[in-house]
């Protein structure tokens, strides 16, 4: 890869992250924290487990997205609107605090909640991806 074509990357992952941070940021404040629970982490992390792997299986089926735009949806924007270590961090806190059933709910939706959403999203850019190749060959 040339250095142009590089720096150019680095440009469109920073665009888009921006917009992903700025999202998780409004998102988070939008969530009203019952108790304590960090809901608005959960809805943040499991939309993204949605959206990445929609976008995964559209472009494996439909091979009409730009690869700039994939760089940067997959990267730059769920890459900076979910976080791992938010995540993490909540999760000892409400085990500090001794938030034992939250701190136990909140992992567990995390991971399963995660992965069940991860094969939705899977399955639906699939199905899309399949509608809209089917739609250009009319």
């Amino acid at each position: 890869m040339n250095k142009k074509v590089l720096k150019l990357n680095y440009i469109i992952v920073a665009i888009f992250a921006f917009f992903g941070g700025i999202s998780r940021y409004l998102l988070g404040l939008a969530v009203i924290k019952p108790d304590g629970f960090p809901l608005g982490t959960l809805i943040i992390n499991l939309v993204g487990c949605f959206i990445l792997a929609f976008l995964v299986q559209y472009v494996e089926v439909t091979e009409k997205v730009p690869e700039w735009l994939n760089l940067g949806m997959k990267t730059g924007f769920i890459g900076a609107f979910t976080t791992f270590s938010t995540y993490s961090l909540e999760a000892v806190t409400l085990i500090e605090t001794q938030q034992w059933w939250y701190a136990l709910i909140y992992g567990l939706t995390t991971i399963v909640g995660g992965l069940l959403l991860t094969l939705v999203g899977y399955s639906f850019g699939n199905h899309v991806g399949d509608w809209r190749k089917q739609g250009d060959n009319l």
